[in-house]
């Protein structure tokens, strides 16, 4: 039975890396979702300073800042959408990122609760087998108390 627990107790250290490992892969892209959406919020601040500076400068009659502030607007734009598709390419990756991490998570729960009954039982079956060999032994001391009391007794009935 040792052997089953040993193989258990490896197979759950496995199950327990593989879980860490998903974890940290977990992590990473959640990382790297949250990078993405503070890139979009960067941009979406150039834009809207952009959006300011064009209007300071019609309102001053400087039409080349004008032209430049939506130049930056455009550009910020651009910049905006394709960090956004990269944060959606990225969330799509978390996501199933996560539920690999929650699946393995689970075989990991399973294969501990399959260890810890296998270790309550090998831990019942070695209580046993004490009890067992503890009756044996109290069985052949009675036997063997009895069969000197018998002897005993049929030397005193001799004797008498």
């Amino acid at each position: 039975m040792s052997t089953r627990l040993e193989t258990l107790q490896r197979l759950m250290n496995l199950y327990t890396a593989v879980e860490q490992m998903h974890s940290t892969e977990l992590h990473r892209l959640t990382t790297a979702v949250r990078e993405a959406q503070q890139a979009v919020s960067v941009e979406q601040s150039v834009a809207q300073a952009a959006r300011i500076d064009g209007r300071e400068a019609l309102t001053a009659g400087d039409r080349v800042g004008w032209m430049m502030s939506e130049t930056q607007q455009e550009t910020a734009g651009w910049r905006r959408r394709k960090l956004e598709e990269i944060r959606v390419e990225r969330q799509e990756l978390s996501d199933a990122a996560r539920e690999q991490y929650v699946a393995s998570r689970l075989r990991k729960e399973q294969m501990k609760r399959v260890f810890e009954e296998m270790e309550a039982r090998a831990e019942l079956e070695a209580g046993r087998r004490v009890q067992s060999s503890s009756d044996d032994l109290f069985l052949s001391r009675r036997r063997w108390t009895d069969a000197n009391e018998k002897a005993e007794e049929s030397e005193q009935m001799k004797a008498s």
